[in-house]
């Protein structure tokens, strides 16, 4: 306790020298160095390090994913001691040797068009990760992919929580629990620090840096077998000459073509799906995401290098997961068989990694690089979209979707 007490003094200390120094007159914001997380007795620890923690904990990713069996199907590692009122987290982990640690990593993401929301991906050179924090980020965390310009971002970890949703890593804040809007009750493995005030008690916004050629993996119909993997989740990764392939509906062109299966199921990709009734119920769409009349779906556009695949979970087929409230949700998607270029940042979502859906968020509409003609026109997508999905289902008592 007295060396904690030490810690959050010293912290004050070099908070207080990067304050304002005139109210009318302010100065230019602290931007944290190396040497400020030396001066508060701090040692770096690399990303890839601190993911391991969680998988030497619970024996790896895979059959973490879920959280709606309760606290004892919930991983979390908490970077410190646990606290008496912490025994009802029955798979909570304490982690007591990182008080002293942090890690260190570049911004890779960026919320501003509104598709990444409420996280922060960095990346140190070994491993990326999400960090749970508030809305408006890109006010404070730089990332320019024009000019390919960054910033460091560091984060202490002595009372933060390793968490897992769906199999994907997340630093945040404590356990939380809650019903979503189809009533049913949901366990989180962390939560997001939504004021930015505590969030700053441990989040330091660092020095401007160059964004390397090395920090975005380039993944190609070549080597998307060997590339892609548990340890690149969370990084930036661009997918040079991949296809778009509708599944369950056909062609815009030809409506003979055989559409792409996915899995099993002939689920009508592309499309938006409304996750809050328990099982996805699914409508065919021909946009990014679905904003009509202040109801917002997020969508998911398929995206492979290997045609003849059937599961999702295997290497060669992505989703493009696109959020209701981002700015280009109404954008119109390329046709079928359209190859381009993606950057995002690449996630996994599922409870077991043999069951999973890769997916690609990207921060701009201009990551997904597409040719103007290669883009669905107005009357095509017209055409093509059933009545129904101009009238998505709304829950009992209210349509606020949520998006996520």
């Amino acid at each position: 306790m007295k060396s904690l007490k030490i810690v959050f003094a010293l912290l004050v200390g070099v908070l207080a020298a990067g304050c304002y120094n005139d109210f009318d007159t302010p100065g230019p914001r602290k931007l944290y160095t190396d040497d400020d997380m030396t001066q508060l007795g701090l040692q770096q620890v690399s990303i890839k390090t601190v993911k391991g923690w969680f998988t030497d904990a619970f024996g790896g990713i895979s059959g973490t994913g879920t959280n709606n069996n309760g606290w004892e199907n919930t991983k979390t590692l908490k970077f410190g001691d646990l606290t008496p009122d912490e025994s009802q987290f029955i798979s909570l982990k304490g982690r007591p040797d990182a008080a002293d640690k942090y890690i260190k990593g570049k911004v890779i993401s960026s919320d501003r068009q509104g598709n990444i929301y409420k996280s922060l991906y960095i990346y140190d050179g070994t491993a990326a990760i999400e960090l749970k924090l508030y809305n408006g980020l890109y006010l404070d965390y730089l990332l320019d992919l024009d000019k390919m310009e960054s910033q460091w971002v560091y984060v202490r970890l002595d009372g933060l929580y390793l968490g897992n949703y769906r199999m994907m890593l997340s630093i945040g804040g404590a356990p939380s629990d809650g019903i979503n809007t189809a009533g049913t009750h949901k366990y989180y493995a962390n939560s997001n620090l939504d004021n930015p005030r505590v969030a700053k008690l441990n989040v330091f916004p660092g020095e401007y840096v160059k964004l390397e050629a090395s920090d975005i993996l380039e993944v190609n119909s070549s080597n998307y077998t060997t590339a892609l993997g548990e340890d690149q989740l969370g990084r930036l990764v661009r997918f040079n000459g991949v296809k778009i392939r509708y599944a369950g509906i056909p062609n815009q062109d030809d409506v003979t073509n055989p559409p792409m299966l996915n899995g099993t199921f002939e689920n009508p990709y592309p499309t938006w799906i409304v996750t809050d009734w328990g099982s996805p119920r699914y409508g065919a769409w021909y946009r990014w995401a679905y904003n009509v009349n202040n109801v917002r779906l997020y969508g998911s556009v398929l995206m492979c290098y290997n045609e003849t695949e059937t599961n999702t979970a295997n290497p060669g087929v992505y989703g493009i997961r696109t959020s209701g409230y981002s700015q280009f949700a109404m954008k119109p998607i390329p046709k079928d068989g359209a190859v381009g270029n993606v950057l995002g940042i690449y996630g996994v979502y599922g409870q077991k990694w043999d069951q999973a859906q890769f997916q690609i968020s990207a921060s701009r509409i201009e990551d997904l690089d597409f040719k103007p003609e290669d883009l669905l026109t107005e009357a095509q997508i017209e055409r093509m979209t059933p009545a129904s999905s101009y009238e998505p289902p709304v829950k009992n008592g209210g349509d606020d979707y949520t998006g996520e």
